[in-house]
Formats: structure tokens, C-alpha cells, sequence
């Protein structure tokens, strides 16, 4: 396959910025527009020997990946056009609700990095079944007389599941990656970004990896950190109860101190001090906690520290699964048990 002719209608990153920036218009991702069911086969760029590799990239680093997750879905939260329609869903403004939302697509994306990529598959059911709860909330939202969710929306929120394992690899724990690993992972994210429907001049995962960290540094720079600069009091409600709500999965979760790193990562290439976020006032302990993620995500260069915090995850999947202790403690039985239903093939 010659990847480069696959290519040669993509926009410039130059145009793709622009178009995120400053010419956006209000093209939905929904179930109102022909291309979002039109996309449900393999886009003809589809390299099956590089989505393998993304996904065997992701499970080398289990846990950066998740942190990467983590902190990317709290940045995502700023984006207002985004905030807007969570906050309308009513299903992540508290920590018991956030944990159901966000404990759901932690298990859809562990489906897509563990499967085969094929019409049918579990992978495949798995994406039509968050393509129906995106349309479901897309038409609720219009119903009311507000936008529906957005190309540009979904183009954002691919870098909460990427972005910083491409360009704050290392600040995540994700240390002397190959290019042929971040390739694969780049590819894997193009080809799911397609399938769930967003139009190439939205993908934010490019042909080359460099192209995609070069558009992935502007959107932090430029959407990102000034919408989360403002502090608006409801995005700060959203990103708490998205912290509080998966110390379910990771007890030692603090919203202070993980805002914090957050903050540390963003402000990572920003030469004009004016640019950057402002520190958080933090308490002894949270400066403690700040410290212990640093150096965790120094030390995961080490094969051995690596595989411990993998198995820690992995081990932590399996409770959260089965056996969701914690759960059951902070948000009662009834409401522990995480399902996303796409066992059962389609008929």
C-alpha cells in the first residue's frame, strides 16, 4: 500500500490548525449527516500490521497510558462546546456518575487495544455502540434547542485519548519510544477517529507522527490551555467529580495534586510566562502526592518498575470488573458494576 498517495488530499497542518482555531464551522458528528454512517467499513488507509503495533505500544505502557487517559479527559473537559453537552447529560457533574461514564469508555478502549479489527468483531460492536450513545446524546441536545456534538468536538477528543503519549511521553512514564511504536499508535487512532465518524479535516491523527505532534502542541497552546487558564467554575465541578470518581480505580487520586501534574505538562512548552497556568495552592500532602507522580513516571524507564505498574492495572481491571470493592463502599453495591453490553452480536 502506498501510504503517501493514501495521503495526498489531507489538508496541511497549517489549515487544520486554522480550521480548529479560528474557521471552525458547526458541522455535526452525529447520525444527521451521511458521512457518519457512510463510515462503517475500513478506511482504505487501514495498515492491519500497524494497528497491531499501536495496540501492542499500549499495552507495553498499561499504566502511562492510563495516566495519559486521565489527565487528557480532564483537559478535554475545558473545552466549553464539550462541557456543555456533559453537563446537559447530566452523567458526569458528580463522582458517582462520572465514575459509571468514565469507567465505560475505559473498558470500550480496552476493547479496541485487545481485539482484532475486523466487520463484527468486539472491536467493531464496541464502536457502533459509542457511536449510538454520541447520537443519542447529539439528539437530546438539539431537542432542547442546543448544538449537536461536533466534528471539531470529536477531533478534540481524540487528544484526550493520545495526545499526551505523543507529545509529553515521557512526563507520562512512556520513555524511548521507537517511531515505529508511535506510527502504529498514530494509526490506530486515525482508523477509530474514522470509523467513529470524523471527517479527515478533523482527525487530528496525521500520516507522519511529527505532523501530528506538531498539530497536537498548537491545540494545547492555543485551545486548551487558555480555556482551562479561565477556570470556569463549571469545568472545575466536571474535572473534580472525573478525579474523585476514578479513585475507584486509583485510591490515591487527588484532584489538587493531579490538576497540578496536569498543569506541569501543559505549561511544558510555553516560553511566555503570561501563557502559562498558574500554580494551585497546595497542602503538604498534595506536594507529597506531586512528587510521588513525578518520580513514578521517571522511574517507569525501567523494565522492571514498568511491568510492576502494569500488573498493578491489570490486577486493578480485573477487581473493577468482578469485584469493584472500593465501589461498593463509596457509591453502594447497586451502583459498582460497570457493563458495556456489547458481548451479544448483532443480528
Amino acid at each position: 500500500m502506498d501510504v503517501n498517495n493514501t495521503y495526498k488530499d489531507q489538508i496541511c497542518v497549517e489549515e487544520q490548525i486554522n480550521l480548529f482555531v479560528n474557521e471552525y464551522t458547526p458541522e455535526p458528528c452525529d447520525g444527521s449527516c451521511t458521512r457518519f454512517h457512510d463510515k462503517e467499513t475500513l478506511p482504505k488507509f487501514y495498515d492491519e500490521e500497524k494497528f497491531k503495533i499501536g495496540q501492542q505500544f499500549y499495552h507495553k505502557h498499561l499504566f502511562s497510558m492510563l495516566l495519559g487517559k486521565l489527565l487528557g479527559l480532564v483537559t478535554l473537559l475545558s473545552t466549553p462546546s464539550i462541557l456543555k453537552i456533559l453537563i446537559f447529560t447530566k452523567m458526569s457533574s458528580e463522582p458517582m456518575t462520572a465514575y459509571k461514564r468514565y469507567m465505560a469508555t475505559v473498558f470500550h478502549t480496552c476493547v479496541w487495544y485487545e481485539n482484532d479489527f475486523k466487520p463484527g468483531s468486539k472491536l467493531w460492536r464496541s464502536i457502533a455502540a459509542v457511536k449510538n450513545m454520541h447520537n443519542a446524546a447529539s439528539k437530546k441536545s438539539c431537542a432542547i434547542g442546543s448544538q449537536p456534538i461536533l466534528q471539531r468536538d470529536m477531533g478534540l477528543t481524540q487528544f484526550g485519548f493520545m495526545g499526551f503519549v505523543i507529545v509529553r511521553s515521557e512526563l507520562i512514564g512512556i520513555h524511548n519510544a521507537s517511531q515505529k511504536e508511535l506510527e502504529g499508535f498514530v494509526h490506530l487512532w486515525r482508523v477509530i477517529g474514522y470509523i467513529l465518524g470524523i471527517d479527515d479535516r478533523f482527525n487530528i491523527c496525521r500520516s507522519s507522527v511529527e505532523e501530528t505532534k506538531q498539530l497536537c502542541e498548537a491545540l494545547l497552546e492555543r485551545i486548551f490551555v487558555p480555556n482551562i487558564k479561565m477556570q470556569d467554575p463549571q469545568y472545575l465541578q466536571m474535572a473534580d467529580a472525573l478525579i474523585n470518581g476514578m479513585q475507584v480505580m486509583e485510591p490515591s487520586l487527588d484532584t489538587k495534586a493531579y490538576m497540578t501534574y496536569l498543569n506541569k505538562l501543559l505549561n511544558y512548552n510555553l516560553n511566555n510566562n503570561e501563557s502559562k497556568i498558574p500554580d494551585i495552592e497546595l497542602t503538604s500532602y498534595q506536594r507529597f502526592l506531586v512528587n510521588v507522580i513525578s518520580l513514578v513516571t521517571y522511574y517507569l524507564k525501567y523494565n522492571v518498575v514498568r511491568w510492576i505498574y502494569n500488573i498493578k492495572q491489570i490486577i486493578s481491571f480485573w477487581l473493577l470488573r468482578h469485584f469493584p470493592f472500593i465501589a461498593f463502599f463509596k457509591f453502594s453495591y447497586k451502583n459498582s458494576y460497570v457493563s458495556i453490553h456489547i458481548d451479544r452480536k448483532s443480528t
